[in-house]
Formats: C-alpha cells, structure tokens, sequence
C-alpha cells in the first residue's frame, strides 16, 4: 500500500485541493485558532507539501514537518518559507522512533488515516499519543464513508453497485473510508479524550450544484452557518472530510 499511496500523490495538487475546497480549510485554521496554545511546539506527521504548516509557523509556532511521500518533503523544502520551520523530512506515522517521548505539544495527523486499514490505525495514533506532552492535543483527519457514498454514486444511480461494495469494504484500493463513530471508539481505546469532533467541509458536497452560481455574500452566509453546525452529530455523516480533535 505504502509504494501505491506515494505514486499517487506525486502527481497530485493537495494545495490546490485545498483552495477549491475553501470550506475545509477555513474550518480547519479557525479551530486550529481556537484549540492551540501560543508558541506551541507541533509535529505535522502527514504535512502534505505543507499548507498546514507553513500557517501556523506564521502565527508563531515550532513546528516540524514530515510526510511520507519524499516529492511532497522537496515541495515543501523548496517553498519560500521553508525556513519557518524546524525541520522537514520524509517519515511514516507508523514509525515516529526518530522523536523521543512526549517531544511535542500538538501532533497533527492529517492524511494517514485515509490510507491505513484497522490495526494500522490503531498503531499510528498510539505512536502520535507517545509524541505528546501530558494534555497535548492530537489532531486526526479521516474520509467519512457514510459521505463518500454519497459523493461517488452517479447520477441515475449507474454504478450503485460499485458504490455498495466500496461501501462495504470500506476501501477502493487507494483510500480507506470510516465513520465518525469508529474514530471515536478508536480514540476512546487508546486514551484520547475528546475536545472537538468536526466535520471539515460539512454540507459542502451534498449542496453541490447550489453552490456554483451563488454571491460571494451567500456563500460567507453559508459559511457561518456551517462554523455553527459542523460539531452537530446528526449531520456529522454527511462531511466528506472529518477532524477529531482530542488531548492526552
């Protein structure tokens, strides 16, 4: 799986990503805002080439960045403010032994679980809990199934079977998908303690066509009525990407 999911982002635009989905972005920062304390010394395990990053070595925090994928690290070594940061390099969340114990006050994991089966879940967010300082936040990001389904059926239901079976496996061979309740019950179990439970881009992909003809004034409308209710477990489902949010 590790060769698959490094050939496929190497020709992948996660910047790019990120600025067409506006919503999860914005999200992300303002909570980013809202939970991390000043001058906080984070590890960014699954950095991508490093938007994440790179903001918050701007709002004054010590952060080292990491990703699996070396065309991402070189991206990221190469960026203009490379030097914001206090380390770039290629390593895997499964295997964080370069870093000592409770090294870090904030661990981001933003990516990996998109890609990881069960048990290897489990092992990666034991290894980011044994990186935080007692009361340190862990940050995990995930591809919510229930969504997804949503998202790849076609129209006239064309591949519904394709749809269900994905579903079912929860994989198409490169991502993984879960639910908001198993990220809970992975977290539970290996002591995390939940602060937030978001869902990043919330209604985003549901509204769909309603979105692309609309003001710049609706769209700031909708925004702060997604800020409002994207901790709603009712709706959770229904975010493509979710953030969990949780201290040790």
């Amino acid at each position: 799986m590790e060769n698959r999911v490094v050939e496929y982002y190497k020709n992948y635009d996660e910047d790019g990503r990120l600025k067409r989905h506006k919503f999860e972005y914005l999200t992300t920062v303002e909570y980013f805002n809202k939970v991390l304390k000043p001058g906080s010394k984070i590890l960014d395990a699954c950095a991508g080439t490093g938007i994440y990053s790179f903001y918050l070595a701007e709002q004054g925090h010590k952060v080292t960045s990491c990703d699996l994928v070396p065309h991402n690290v070189e991206l990221m070594k190469k960026h203009e403010k490379s030097t914001l940061l206090e380390g770039i390099q290629v390593a895997n969340v499964l295997d964080l032994s370069r870093f000592g114990d409770e090294s870090f006050d904030v661990v981001l994991c933003m990516g990996a679980l998109y890609h990881l089966g069960e048990e290897e879940r489990l092992r990666t967010v034991q290894e980011c809990k044994r990186l935080l300082k007692p009361g340190g936040v862990l940050v995990l990001s995930y591809i919510n199934r229930f969504a997804q389904f949503f998202v790849y059926i076609e129209e006239e239901l064309k591949n519904i079977g394709d749809g269900i079976r994905i579903f079912q496996d929860k994989t198409d061979s490169i991502f993984t998908f879960t639910t908001p309740e198993e990220i809970e019950k992975l977290t539970s179990q290996c002591g995390i303690r939940k602060i937030h439970h978001i869902g990043q881009d919330g209604m985003m992909y549901a509204l769909g066509k309603k979105m692309h003809e609309a003001s710049e004034k609706s769209l700031e409308q909708l925004y702060q009525y997604h800020l409002t209710t994207c901790e709603e477990p009712s709706i959770l489902g229904a975010s493509v990407h979710g953030m969990y949010i949780g201290m040790k």
